[in-house]
């Protein structure tokens, strides 16, 4: 099944916006941060888990933006072609 890029873009520009996902998205990061900060030192797989939580999520949210960005970064290459 081929998705129409423009429909993965408003979706993904839905998620962005949608206030749920931004609740779930700042609880997640505050559960992994709170975990990465309070970890001790000797607990270093924990941290790392924790750390890459957070990585994890910032990834999810740059792809996220870079879907939703997709047509009109496209839109200005063309016209760049021109």
């Amino acid at each position: 099944m081929i998705i129409d890029t423009t429909d993965i873009a408003r979706r993904a520009k839905e998620l962005q916006e949608d206030e749920v996902v931004r609740q779930i998205f700042a609880y997640l990061e505050g559960r992994y941060v709170a975990e990465w900060r309070n970890t001790p030192p000797a607990e270093f797989q924990k941290r790392e888990a924790a750390y890459a939580g957070i990585r994890a999520l910032e990834d999810f949210k740059v792809k996220l933006a870079s879907l939703a960005n997709a047509p009109k970064v496209e839109a200005h290459n063309n016209r760049n072609k021109r």
